[in-house]
């Protein structure tokens, strides 16, 4: 495990700083892409968006536990920038994993980070404003939409065709991940569809402009590196989501004890009802589920098979837990605000 943590690198100066926040989502969106940009700039003046780069490259070599655990600390001050800069994260742990089990394939993403590249994410579902995660609990458990189509385009890659998975929550970046299925015509069919993994470029350091990482056929991921991003993407993005629901709940709690003070006694008080047991019990779960995908989390992943999906199965269980969770924790959130003002009236 790395000596230095990537949290310990998140001062309490430094992410009193940071503007990203849910409140900046309401603003201007070029506004809101300026503040996110300059969070990401503190953060990368810090080394923090290489944290999960190993020594040689620069970076601390932290674990996937780690990275998680730096993730809630940003989170809870700063959930945009928190999310916007996820995907860095996974993408540069996912080919520290890869690398470190002897698979060089995905090296260059270490080469690029470390000379100050950033990655971003144009696939999955988008977060709603609010903090209320996924517009669709779990609807980013997949890279991309099975539905979502790329063809190839002769020797310099594949045409994406599929708009959807075209986005990103991460302002001026320099390598945009995209993935896709594409099926073959049936004439030209020899199996079933292939899952397409690729990176798009813009600058001129970009070169080339256009890196596909992997082919393979469309189902569960098939080696270390595309398995590593499954972990460490739902990991990350579980991490940020439980972060902000603790923080909401927090902010309700403070502000219903604040408005209980000084109210005649006798009366019951807005942290006694259930929606604050139910919330904490909750919000327990979602980080003891998040624990059991990234504490074990091995820095040199094995090459063996994922006999039955098992891996898999928890890190969806796991995600899928998580977006459920902190949709149902916000609804208590409110419920504990409108106890709260009943009481004060």
């Amino acid at each position: 495990m790395a000596a230095i943590r990537p949290r310990d690198l998140l001062s309490d100066s430094l992410l009193e700083r940071l503007g990203g926040t849910w409140a900046e989502t309401s603003q201007d969106p070029g506004d809101v892409a300026a503040t996110l940009s300059r969070d990401i700039a503190k953060l990368g003046d810090l080394g923090y968006l290489n944290v999960a780069l190993p020594p040689e490259f620069g970076g601390l070599g932290c674990t996937l536990r780690q990275a998680a655990c730096g993730q809630r600390r940003l989170a809870r001050h700063a959930p945009v920038t928190a999310l916007a800069v996820s995907a860095h994260l996974y993408w540069t742990g996912a080919a520290a994993d890869a690398y470190r089990a002897g698979d060089d394939s995905a090296r260059w993403i270490l080469l690029e980070a470390a000379r100050g590249a950033l990655f971003a994410a144009g696939h999955g579902a988008g977060y709603a404003a609010g903090g209320g995660g996924p517009q669709t609990a779990g609807g980013d458990l997949q890279f991309a939409d099975p539905g979502s189509r790329c063809e190839p385009a002769g020797e310099s890659g594949y045409r994406f065709r599929d708009t959807a998975v075209l986005s990103s929550l991460t302002p001026a970046w320099d390598w945009l991940a995209v993935h896709a299925v594409h099926a073959p015509a049936r004439s030209q069919r020899r199996g079933g569809p292939d899952s397409v993994l690729a990176f798009a470029g813009r600058g001129s350091r970009c070169t080339p402009a256009f890196r596909v990482a992997r082919v393979q056929p469309a189902g569960a991921p098939g080696d270390v590196f595309t398995t590593s991003a499954v972990g460490w993407g739902h990991s990350i993005l579980a991490s940020v989501q439980y972060s902000d629901a603790r923080r909401a709940f927090n902010a309700a709690v403070a502000a219903a004890a604040t408005a209980a003070d000084g109210r005649p006694p006798g009366g019951g008080h807005p942290l006694d009802g259930w929606p604050v047991a139910e919330a904490g019990l909750r919000l327990d779960a979602m980080k003891a589920k998040i624990a059991e995908i990234t504490h074990p989390w091995p820095p040199v992943p094995g090459p063996g098979p994922d006999l039955g999906g098992q891996r898999l199965i928890g890190i969806y269980t796991m995600r899928h837990e998580v977006a459920e969770g902190a949709r149902r924790v916000l609804s208590l959130t409110a419920q504990i605000a409108d106890a709260a003002a009943v009481g004060a009236r």
